[in-house]
């Protein structure tokens, strides 16, 4: 049986794939929560490359809504369809290091997400992006949670209102992309982009990761505060 989520560790780089290209790399709760331990154990590595096998990216999760009469109560709904991408997003906010993810084909539903909260993410030309839970009358609410510090809220209602498969060019105005390239330059750019990452200083690097991860809520003033901390520790302890 292969591994859907496989993982490599060359030098400081950590590199995770979804390995589920039969199935367009859709997402089983045991894939979220291999996931989640795989970030996990990316955490000696500089940098975490995340991409996938196949002509998909990730076509969303494998999971469908309980039939109307199915018996099901809300804790149900908490532990199996909530509980493993909760899981899944803790472990990726307990990543210290830059995530560079690499998208290629489709990246709808849960795939979406994922490219939106790497730190660098980078597109094949022909990818596209969707949300479309609400015509499978799912409220997208735990997807939309972490694009609501990284994309307008407009933006976020527009994919899920619509649900429309939008483009590269969309996805980079929109701020879930930060590059876009030929697909068949998609690996050697997330390679080059993570050595980047390599060459500069390792507290440095992750000083920015942890300023950025809370400092877009701050107000200015605030803002500069933290900011001056983290200089002043990153420079005071080397």
């Amino acid at each position: 049986m292969q591994d859907t989520i496989q993982f490599q560790k060359q030098d400081d780089i950590a590199t995770i794939t979804i390995n589920r290209a039969e199935a367009n790399n859709r997402l089983t709760n045991p894939m979220a929560l291999a996931l989640a331990t795989a970030l996990d154990r990316a955490s000696g590595c500089r940098v975490i490359l995340l991409r996938a096998a196949g002509s998909d990216f990730c076509l969303g999760r494998e999971i469908e809504p309980p039939a109307p009469g199915a018996g099901v109560n809300a804790l149900d709904v908490l532990r199996d369809d909530a509980g493993p991408i909760v899981a899944l997003y803790g472990a990726l906010r307990r990543c210290e290091q830059p995530i560079v993810g690499l998208v290629n084909g489709r990246a709808w539903g849960i795939g979406l997400v994922l490219a939106a909260v790497c730190d660098l993410t980078i597109a094949a030309e022909g990818s596209s992006f969707r949300l479309r839970e609400l015509d499978r009358g799912i409220p997208p609410c735990i997807a939309m949670a972490p694009l609501l510090d990284r994309m307008p809220s407009k933006t976020i209602a527009h994919l899920v209102y619509t649900a429309d498969e939008v483009d590269t060019q969309w996805a980079l105005s929109a701020g879930v992309l930060s590059q876009v390239c030929a697909a068949d330059q998609l690996e050697a750019q997330g390679r080059a982009a993570a050595e980047r990452l390599i060459g500069f200083p390792s507290d440095a690097v992750k000083a920015v990761k942890q300023y950025l991860a809370s400092a877009p809520r701050f107000n200015e003033s605030n803002a500069v505060l933290y900011g001056a901390s983290l200089l002043g520790n990153v420079l005071g302890s080397r």
